[in-house]
């Protein structure tokens, strides 16, 4: 087999004008700032786990004031034997 040699291109070599003659448009400009839709996106997911926070924190300190109850029920029918 024949060893095939590569030719490494300069990368900030300018592309010649006839290559680009067929491409229509002009230049992307990058955005300045971020996507309106991106952060719309992460505002909403911001506030949908704050309220799932929420929702947990109330749970589970509901669960522990049942707990309490439990343990002061048990507590009070082995005080009464």
């Amino acid at each position: 087999m024949a060893k095939q040699t590569r030719t490494i291109r300069d990368p900030f070599r300018s592309i010649d004008g006839a290559a680009l003659s067929w491409v229509v448009g002009g230049r992307i400009t990058p955005r300045k700032g971020l996507d309106p839709a991106v952060v719309q996106g992460v505002t909403s997911l911001a506030k949908t786990i704050a309220e799932v926070g929420q929702v947990m924190s109330a749970k589970k300190q509901q669960s522990d004031a049942q707990m309490g109850q439990v343990m002061q029920q048990m507590m009070q029918s082995r005080g009464a034997r």
